[in-house]
C-alpha cells in the first residue's frame, strides 16, 4: 500500500511568483534611487578626452576642429579637460570603453552608420554613446616612390603617416592608406609619397563618451543638438578644413618645396620688410606669389596680368610700379594691396580672418565682383555675410541670369574661391615646413630660407 503526499506545487509556486514580484519592485526601486542619485550629481569638474595624436587635433585651435568643439564644450559646462594623445584611433576609442577617458574622438574608426537598436545595445554593453557623425572622409591608398621603404624610427609627419594607416590599412607601411584629410595635412612634409588613390572605403568621425558619467550623456547631446542647428558647424569646418583640396597631388607639393629651396631664399628679405610694413603674414605672401607666378618674374598670363602677383597693368599703374618685372617693386605693390582690400573690409565690419579671404578673392577677381557676392547674400543693408556665404555667392557670378542683376557683371567666381583656399592651403604647408627647417627636421636637400 503506497502513500501520495498532497500535491503543494500550485501554492509553492504562487508563493515564489510573489516574492519574485516583490524582488523586483525592490530592485526597481533601488535602481531608480541610484539612477535619481546620479542625475543629482554634477558633472565632475575635470573631464579626460581621448584623442589620436595627429595633425588634425593637436593643431591649434584655428585649424582644429575638434579642439575648437571641446574648448565651448568646456566653456559652457564650465569644466576642464585633460587631453590624452593615443598613437591610434583604435587606443583613443578602447580608452573610453574602459573607462580610462570620459570622452573621446572617434577619428574613423566610429560607425558609419548608428541605428536605434545598436545605439541601445552599445550603452547597455559598453556604457557609451556616438555623437552624430560630424564628418566622412574617402580612405586613400598611398604609393611611395620607387624604390622607398620607410626606416624603422620614422619621425614627424611620416611617423603620423604610418600611426594613422595603422587603423585603415594590413600592411601600413608598405602599403599605407589613410583619410583624405589626413593625408592632405600630412603630404606637404612627406616627399617620398609619389601618388595616391583613392579607396572604396570611408572614414567616419564622431565623439564618444561614456553615459555613465553624471550629466555628461545629457549636456553632450545637447550640445551636438545645439551646434547642429545654430549654424556653427559648417562655419567651423570651413574654418578649419575648408580649404583641402579636393584630391592630394604630390607634384603640387614638391613644386612647392622646390620654390622654397630654390625661388624664396633671393626673395626672402623683400617678402619680410613687406609682410612687416603692410602687417601679413610672410607665409601667406610667399603663397601669393607661389599660386601667382611660381616666383617668375617675367610671367605673364593669358589674360595680361604680370609679374610675380601677376597683377593687371591698371592696378601696376594705380600702383605706381614702374617696371612690373623688378621684384621688389611688385612685392611691395602687391602687400601694399592686399592690405588695402583688407582694410575696406575690415572698415564694412568683418573681423580679421573673413576680412584677409575676402581680400584674397578680390586680389583674384577684382573687388566689385566680391561685393557683388556679398550683396548677394544679404538680406538686409546691414547685413554681412561671412566668407563662408560669399564663397558659395561666388560661382553664382559666371551665370548670365544672375550676373545681368548685380553691378560689375559676370566673372570667373569659381577660380577666385579655388585661388583662396590653394593660397590657404600652400600658407598651412609653409609655416609647417618652416616650422620643421627650424627644428632641424627639414626634408633631404631642402633649404628653406623663410626658417631665419
Amino acid at each position: 500500500m503506497s502513500t501520495t503526499l498532497p500535491d503543494k506545487t500550485p501554492r509553492a509556486a504562487l508563493t515564489s511568483r510573489r516574492e519574485r514580484l516583490v524582488l523586483g519592485l525592490l530592485t526597481a526601486a533601488l535602481a531608480g534611487l541610484v539612477v535619481q542619485h546620479t542625475l543629482t550629481l554634477p558633472m565632475p569638474g575635470t573631464l579626460v578626452v581621448a584623442a589620436p595624436r595627429q595633425t588634425r587635433v593637436t593643431a591649434d585651435a584655428s585649424m582644429s576642429f575638434e579642439k575648437t568643439l571641446l574648448e565651448r564644450f568646456a566653456r559652457e559646462q564650465g569644466v576642464e579637460l585633460t587631453l590624452v594623445l593615443t598613437d591610434t584611433p583604435e587606443q583613443a576609442l578602447e580608452m573610453v570603453e574602459d573607462g580610462r577617458a570620459q570622452l573621446g574622438l572617434a577619428l574613423g574608426v566610429a560607425p558609419h552608420e548608428l541605428s536605434a537598436h545598436e545605439a541601445k545595445a552599445a550603452r547597455r554593453k559598453l556604457k557609451i554613446a556616438y555623437g552624430p557623425e560630424y564628418d566622412r572622409q574617402p580612405i586613400y591608398a598611398v604609393d611611395w616612390a620607387e624604390g622607398y621603404a620607410p626606416p624603422e624610427d620614422a619621425s614627424g609627419a611620416l611617423d603620423e603617416l604610418l600611426r594613422v594607416a595603422q587603423a585603415f590599412s594590413s600592411s601600413p607601411r608598405q602599403a599605407p592608406a589613410l583619410p583624405l584629410d589626413a593625408l592632405h595635412l600630412l603630404l606637404p612634409f612627406v616627399s617620398e609619397v609619389r601618388d595616391a588613390a583613392p579607396t572604396r572605403r570611408e572614414a567616419s568621425y564622431r565623439f564618444v563618451w561614456r553615459t555613465d558619467v553624471p550629466r555628461l550623456d545629457a549636456a553632450m547631446r545637447a550640445f551636438w543638438n545645439e551646434v547642429e542647428t545654430d549654424g556653427s558647424l559648417a562655419a567651423l569646418q570651413e574654418r578649419t578644413m575648408g580649404f583641402l583640396p579636393a584630391d592630394p597631388d604630390p607634384f603640387e607639393m614638391e613644386m612647392l618645396r622646390r620654390t622654397l629651396a630654390f625661388s624664396v631664399p633671393e626673395h626672402r628679405k623683400i617678402i619680410e620688410r613687406a609682410a612687416r610694413k603692410w602687417r601679413l603674414d610672410p607665409c601667406l605672401l610667399t603663397a601669393v606669389i607661389h599660386q601667382e607666378s611660381r616666383f617668375d618674374p617675367a610671367a605673364v598670363s593669358a589674360t595680361g596680368v604680370r609679374g610675380l602677383m601677376q597683377m593687371t597693368t591698371a592696378t601696376l599703374e594705380e600702383l605706381g610700379v614702374q617696371d612690373p618685372e623688378n621684384p621688389t617693386e611688385t612685392i611691395l605693390a602687391g602687400a601694399r594691396y592686399l592690405n588695402a582690400l583688407r582694410a575696406q573690409f575690415v572698415d564694412m565690419g568683418y573681423g580679421p580672418n573673413d576680412a584677409m579671404l575676402l581680400a584674397l578673392a578680390s586680389f583674384n577677381v577684382g573687388l566689385g565682383h566680391v561685393q557683388d557676392a556679398i550683396d548677394l547674400m544679404r538680406e538686409d543693408e546691414n547685413d554681412l555675410p561671412s566668407w563662408l556665404g560669399v564663397r558659395a555667392a561666388l560661382p553664382l557670378l559666371a551665370r548670365a541670369d544672375v550676373a545681368s542683376a548685380t553691378r560689375h557683371g559676370a566673372c570667373r567666381g569659381a577660380e577666385a574661391v579655388d585661388f583662396v583656399d590653394k593660397v590657404r592651403y600652400f600658407t598651412f604647408a609653409i609655416r609647417g615646413l618652416v616650422l620643421a627647417s627650424a627644428q632641424g627636421n627639414e626634408l633631404p636637400g631642402l633649404r628653406l630660407a623663410l626658417a631665419d
